[in-house]
């Protein structure tokens, strides 16, 4: 049986002191990804700037940790 090598991260977005929302993502070895986030209070986090620049931020973040494992991935033959 073959591990399947994973990569995983929670992040919160918080406005001042207030958790407004949380992306929480999973890449695999061969390069899948799943993304979650969730808004935890919508009316502050799509007023600010802020936020929505920190999930761009953490977004990036996980298509990168895609690209990387991806890249090192070396399918087993069968």
């Amino acid at each position: 049986m073959k591990k399947n090598k994973q990569t995983q991260e929670t992040t919160d977005i918080l406005i001042g002191e207030n958790i407004v929302a949380n992306l929480s993502f999973t890449a695999y070895e061969a390069g899948d990804l799943q993304v979650q986030l969730t808004i935890n209070n919508p009316q502050d986090f799509h007023n600010s700037e802020e936020a929505k620049n920190d999930m761009n931020g953490l977004m990036e973040a996980a298509l990168q940790a895609s690209k990387d494992k991806l890249s090192t991935y070396v399918a087993t033959e069968k």
